[in-house]
């Protein structure tokens, strides 16, 4: 039952991965030098694996509350692998809090 879960996720990652290089607001040159670099992304957020793999569901959780959304990155997926763009989420989310 494990690995049918686990398996699951994999598959979901992977359709979520490929949504994200076909989105067209990821293609947007200026979107990495917005974000900066990995360093600059856990300084940013507080965000200390301690010598652990880095958790990149919880980075960008992270970034998300430090940008006055309110959502997770579980959410982003959603909204992503239900056709939405990275951009779309981030506008929606930027307007929940005003």
């Amino acid at each position: 039952m494990d690995n049918l879960n686990q398996e699951q996720k994999q598959l979901r990652l992977k359709q979520f991965l490929k949504r994200l290089s076909e989105d067209p607001s990821m293609a947007n040159q200026n979107m990495a030098r917005y974000w900066g670099s990995l360093a600059e992304l856990l300084v940013l957020t507080g965000y200390n694996p301690r010598n652990e793999p880095i958790d990149m569901a919880e980075l960008v959780s992270l970034l998300l509350k430090r940008n006055e959304i309110d959502a997770c990155s579980e959410d982003m997926m959603q909204h992503v692998l239900n056709g939405g763009t990275v951009d779309d989420f981030m506008k929606m989310g930027r307007s929940k809090a005003i």
